[in-house]
């Protein structure tokens, strides 16, 4: 990772005789755009690219984490964080009656995590043919906060999806039966799923990919499952993140979010990425946690996807503000009191 510069003064990021976007907030520093690439490496295609893993493409982009600020771009560090198989889930608290006339629908408040089992998952768009027929259903998680990406889509306004045909990303590309996800991740992590529902053998989960919220289906026996007791919720307009473990508040932060034209979307996402950096001071902090999230404003950006994290910060100056393209910045001893307690598939609650 190059060093930051000296004038913590951005450049203006449009050309030199455009009009700098209007803004509130203070503007951020420039970020490093070359030097340690650290993970999601770009493998151009032709003849010279690079071997393809099995569920990669050879001309893979990699996933660019959006980072906390206004204009320059970087991705994300290499690092690993392995998990092990917790608990079943527990038996479901409350039940209702489905719509379905053959289906039996509970539902838990519990959290459930799936973990892939395999060097790679293929996971369908479109249920099982027994799905809607199912006896019994087990439905998890508490309601949802509300998803910017649905305002956006009713309203047309929703960018295409991530990845696709055109644009695979590295570790996750498109199928015609869904997608594949490699297992470890490009940075080195398991891949995991926020599970949504379970019927008879199979699970609906919640996928990393674009529009966010994305949900897809696998056989339970493909994957491991453990519950999930720790969340974190961030709260877009009072700028605060807070990370529980259970009923334990360990931490309670003012943070960066995203400024008006690249926001931090909302809705529930989960963490898919612990990535330590090589230099705690660097711009990035001494963590950062990637996100199933994408950006709803941004299609692209380095050549990479533009993937929502959570990270320090080398501008603690600009906590709290709106400053950055749509990642959430803390103060690093914020991040890194987190990071010793968070795990992988924790669910992320980011409300308006």
């Amino acid at each position: 990772m190059t060093d930051e510069p000296e004038d913590p003064t951005p450049e203006d990021p449009t050309p030199e005789d455009a009009a700098e976007p209007a803004t509130d907030e203070p503007a951020a520093d420039e970020s490093p755009t070359d030097g340690d690439q650290f993970g999601f490496r770009f493998e151009p295609g032709g003849a010279d690219a690079a071997e393809p893993v099995t569920d990669r493409r050879p001309d893979t982009r990699r996933v660019a984490v959006v980072i906390a600020a206004l204009v320059a771009l970087a991705v994300v560090g290499v690092g690993s964080f392995a998990l092990t198989r917790g608990e079943d889930p527990p038996p479901a608290t409350t039940t209702s009656t489905s719509t379905s006339t053959t289906t039996s629908t509970t539902i838990s408040p519990a959290v459930v995590v799936a973990t892939a089992t395999q060097p790679s998952i293929q996971v369908s768009s479109t249920p099982p043919a027994d799905w809607d027929t199912a006896a019994t259903a087990v439905r998890y998680g508490p309601p949802p906060p509300p998803s910017s990406g649905d305002e956006l889509a009713g309203a047309g306004e929703a960018l295409p999806p991530l990845p696709r045909d055109d644009y695979p990303i590295d570790g996750r590309r498109v199928t015609p039966a869904g997608w594949v996800f490699s297992n470890p991740t490009s940075l080195g992590n398991p891949f995991v799923m926020l599970v949504t529902e379970q019927r008879g053998d199979h699970l609906q989960v919640q996928v990393p990919v674009r529009p966010n919220g994305t949900v897809g289906y696998v056989r339970a026996d493909e994957v491991e499952l453990r519950t999930m007791a720790q969340r974190v919720e961030v709260d877009i307009s009072d700028r605060r993140l807070r990370f529980l473990d259970g009923d334990v508040l360990v931490a309670e932060t003012s943070v960066v979010v995203g400024t008006d034209e690249t926001r931090t979307p909302t809705g529930r996402f989960y963490v898919t990425d612990r990535v330590t950096q090589d230099d705690p001071d660097g711009f990035f902090g001494p963590l950062v946690f990637a996100t199933s999230a994408y950006s709803e404003q941004l299609d692209e950006f380095d050549e990479g996807a533009p993937v929502i994290a959570f990270h320090g910060t080398s501008r603690p100056d600009l906590i709290p503000s709106a400053a950055s393209n749509g990642c959430i910045r803390l103060p690093n001893e914020v991040i890194t009191l987190i990071g010793d307690r968070l795990q992988l598939g924790a669910r992320v609650d980011i409300t308006p």
